[in-house]
């Protein structure tokens, strides 16, 4: 009895508004006209093919309520109809001496039981569904099917009855009764339920994890996310780019590289709030725990009006959603970290509380992933340098201690009639200790290197349906962003803290507010509009401390503030059957500086054989749009070799970066196959080349002035079977930068600039078992060779001059391209109170050396010797090796 009381509540609030419909029939037969009307509106019909046999039908309605237009649809036919939730309609036979179309049938007790019974599966996958829901309307009947997805009922209800078939994650379906009986064991396919993901449609994705978008745009189902190949458990940026014109060039797995852009031009959202700090263990892993994602829709560009602020992409991700009936908890682990999660229903159906935690422990056990990912990220550093020195003495001490971990807390509760609330807090930090000493008992010199990054954020949501055509979405968030570095040298004396210290303080915050209002003018027209005020404080502070001298030094304190207002509106119109366009505006508006920055964007569909329910659908698609970034990073890591970029604003000296996009492209889908192609055109001015990825020796001037072109081409096949998948990626591309005081003015490859990559990925399912495989193909990016001349040298003792590297043009060069396949397989367990899985992932199982990058290291004499000769060495920066790793996700 509670199943179903649960089922019934969770039923009634998953009402959805009433569709109103427009149609003209004259003299049409019954099934073309219910299959027009499924076909344009989100309905769904029932019937007995025996009672609407020969009927045909006459009427003219526009934008009727569906009860009235079923009553004009059914008039004189002898049919009634029963509408359940807005969206499914029972045709039923009228007695001989009604007219009219009857009230909704009250339960009766007959004096004889019926039986039914059927196996519910994945209207796509064929896969049966453990754990839906059959039961029969207004009664206590009902029941939930085993692991082979079949159920039974048998009870005291009557052929006029309703059957329900439900799942979460499925659109309902409801069935007469009386047409069941004569083929008693059935089976039922449902379908996957889409309502409330805007711009969106739907399509199945090897596994089903992700769903083509318009506008260039994917919808990930993290409940659907395979096994990562090469990595275990699912990641958020990692799955990204398994597409194609994403792909992150140093290899990491949270700095991507979209389309030729560069990371800080992605714009990332957590339930509403941006994060700055996206990436554990200096970019391996994302920084969102996988057991709270619920949903993630990105776009590669050409994204809607509703979205500014960053040039390249949109990544806009959203934690558990929905409301429980019982506590729900889990915890897994991998060889890197552990975390867990609870979510409890603080008032049934209507209120609940989701807690997440995620901590690394390689601080204390430092396993083979941790030592292959480890020599792929400090390569030539300093790190990696100095720890040649403990094979060469026992004074030495090296000892680079990591650690990270976040934290998630979201409250939902539900409002009145259809409105939805969330308030969520998230919290994630980094921190590298790195510690180098000598000490002979005679000698004593010490250095200590600490990075400690760390992103809070809040945010609160409301969500409501004012009317049946208009919604709205309100919301307000904030985000902290803090990253400091610490350098600290002593010797001789043990007991002073230090003889000189310096840091690097950076912090960005933000503060903003969105009004977001959705309203359908028509069956043909929708408007949408809003404003947004954010207001942004970047701070970047460099000071050194002398603790002999006592003298402090304050190098740089800069802090900007600024506040923008933006207005935008977008109208989306069906001109034609097979012809729809959006027309988008953007207006940034910064009173204080008296600037407002226009970002005008129109995107199209053409079906030039029309939109079609089922089969396959051709799509013409393309968009144009201008974008304008107010913020950037600068990437300084000295000679430590890693650490986490630096956040800055533009303001009345730094103008905001500007982008013009262009893309074209096709698309032909079916529900088993998909072919996309696009081609993009980027046009970036008023770059700076601090953000720019350098030889270290390189002098980077600070201005503002750089350009970039980006031109390139994406491919996606995807065909699936029963239970295997196949899903081939591949992007053409090009990235020309250009600064005026770098390269004597001319164009150079960016070192971003990957001009072939191909990702082939393959799953295939048997019993509870899931393989994966994923060849990733790509060429090399470019470096730059450098000359060593002379330059004068005011500290040398022995001589005037010195040697130094000069690079007189940029990445002229190319490494070699990098073949890497990954393998993952995971076994998996569902009983009745708990389900969950277990895998092992291997990351280059080929274990080929791949290069990532190469610098080069100039060694001369020490100052007080003759500078006469000189050392040039090469460094080359390698992928890590054949790496396995184990992972554990259980869920109760």
């Amino acid at each position: 009895m509670l199943l179903f009381l649960v089922v019934g509540i969770s039923a009634a609030s998953a009402q959805t508004p009433a569709p109103t419909l427009s149609a003209n029939f004259r003299n049409a037969d019954f099934r073309s006209a219910i299959a027009f009307l499924e076909k344009n509106y989100s309905i769904s019909f029932s019937f007995d093919d025996d009672a609407v046999e020969g009927v045909r039908v006459t009427a003219n309605f526009r934008n009727f309520e569906l009860p009235d237009a079923m009553k004009r649809l059914l008039k004189g036919t002898g049919l009634g109809f029963e509408i359940i939730d807005n969206q499914y309609v029972l045709i039923k036979k009228l007695d001989a001496k009604s007219n009219d179309t009857p009230p909704i049938p009250k339960f009766q007790i007959p004096n004889f039981q019926l039986s039914l019974c059927g196996t519910i599966f994945d209207a796509e996958t064929n896969e049966p569904l453990p754990g839906a829901v059959a039961y029969i309307k207004n009664t206590p009947h009902g029941t939930a099917t085993g692991t082979d997805g079949k159920f039974a009922l048998e009870g005291n209800f009557t052929k006029d009855d309703s059957l329900i078939i439900s799942f979460l994650g499925y659109k309902q379906q409801a069935y007469i009764v009386r047409p069941l009986l004569v083929k008693n064991c059935q089976d039922y396919r449902l379908k996957v339920d889409v309502m409330n993901i805007p711009d969106v449609l739907i399509q199945d994705f090897a596994t089903d994890m992700i769903k083509l978008a318009d506008e260039g745009g994917f919808h990930f189902d993290k409940q659907k996310m395979p096994t990562l190949p090469g990595w275990g458990e699912p990641d958020v940026l990692r799955s990204l780019q398994l597409l194609p014109g994403i792909s992150a060039a140093d290899e990491s797995g949270s700095r991507l590289n979209v389309r030729g852009g560069t990371p800080d031009q992605n714009l990332v959202l957590l339930d509403g709030i941006p994060i700055y700090h996206t990436g554990h263990f200096f970019g391996l892993y994302d920084a969102f725990n996988p057991f709270i994602v619920d949903e993630v829709d990105v776009w590669r560009g050409n994204f809607g009006a509703e979205f500014g602020g960053r040039n390249s992409s949109v990544i806009d991700i959203a934690a558990k959603q929905g409301y429980g009936t019982k506590t729900n908890w889990g915890i897994g682990m991998n060889l890197l970290s552990l975390q867990g999660y609870v979510d409890i229903p603080l008032k049934k159906d209507r209120v609940s509380l989701l807690f997440a935690f995620r901590r690394s422990y390689i601080d204390g056990l430092q396993s083979t992933a941790y030592k292959n990912f480890f020599d792929q990220i400090f390569q030539n550093g300093k790190i990696a340098l100095q720890e040649q020195a403990v094979n060469d003495s026992k004074f030495v001490t090296w000892n680079p201690a990591i650690s990270f971990g976040d934290a998630n807390l979201k409250l939902r509760w539900k409002g009145k009639k259809t409105a939805e609330n969330a308030l969520s807090f998230y919290n994630t930090n980094d921190q590298l200790d790195y510690l180098f000493a000598y000490d002979d008992s005679t000698f004593f010199t010490e250095t200590e290197d600490i990075i400690a990054a760390s992103n809070f954020g809040m945010s609160w949501q409301h969500s409501a349906n004012w009317s049946p055509v208009f919604k709205i979405k309100y919301s307000a968030a904030l985000s902290a962003y803090k990253n400091d570095y610490t350098f600290i040298w002593n010797e001789e004396d043990r007991l002073r803290p230090f003889i000189y210290r310096y840091t690097t303080n950076n912090s960005m915050g933000e503060l903003n507010i969105n009004l977001h209002h959705d309203w359908q003018l028509n069956d043909l027209n929708k408007l949408s509009f809003g404003y947004q005020l954010k207001a942004q404080e970047a701070s970047l502070v460099f000071r050194d401390t002398n603790t002999v001298t006592h003298i402090g030094n304050l190098s740089t304190n800069d802090t900007v503030r600024t506040g923008l207002h933006t207005f935008y509106a977008e109208y989306a119109f069906q001109a034609t059957e097979k012809l729809d366009f959006m027309l988008g505006i953007r207006e940034n508006i910064f009173p204080k500086r008296g600037l407002n920055y226009a970002e005008p964007r129109l995107s199209f569909n053409w079906f030039p054989f029309g939109k079609k329910a089922e089969g396959s659908n051709f799509r013409l698609k393309g968009g144009l749009g201008r974008y304008w970034q107010f913020v950037f990073q600068i990437i300084d890591f000295g000679d430590l070799g890693v650490g986490e970029p630096l956040w800055a604003l533009a303001d009345e000296n730094i103008p905001a970066q500007e982008l013009w996009q262009t893309t074209f492209g096709l698309s032909m889908e079916s529900k088993t196959a998909l072919l996309d192609m696009e081609i993009y055109r980027k046009k970036n001015r008023n770059l700076t080349s601090r953000n720019l990825r350098l030889e270290n020796s390189f002098d980077r001037g600070f201005n503002f002035d750089g350009e970039s072109t980006a031109i390139g081409f994406d491919f996606l096949l995807r065909k699936r079977w029963h239970n295997f998948s196949t899903w081939l990626a591949y992007s053409l591309g090009e990235v020309q930068t250009q600064f005026p005081e770098l390269n004597s003015g001319q164009p150079f490859p960016a070192r971003h600039d990957v001009r072939h990559r191909l990702n082939w990925v393959n799953t295939f399912s048997w019993k509870k078992w899931e393989f994966a495989a994923n060849w990733n193909l790509r060429s090399g990016t470019p470096y730059s060779i450098p000359s060593v001349v002379q330059k004068p040298c005011p500290d040398c003792i022995a001589d005037t001059l010195t040697y130094a590297l000069a690079f007189d043009q940029l990445n002229t060069a190319r490494l070699p391209g990098s073949i890497r396949l990954d393998l993952s397989a995971t076994w998996k367990w569902k009983k009745r109170r708990n389900h969950g899985k277990v895998g092992l992932a291997i990351y280059n199982f080929t274990n080929r050396r791949n290069l990532l990058d190469k610098d080069y290291l100039l060694e001369t004499p020490a100052l007080d010797q003759p500078q006469t000769s000189y050392n040039l060495k090469e460094l080359y920066r390698l992928a890590a090796g054949a790496t396995p790793s184990i992972f554990v996700l259980s869920e109760w």
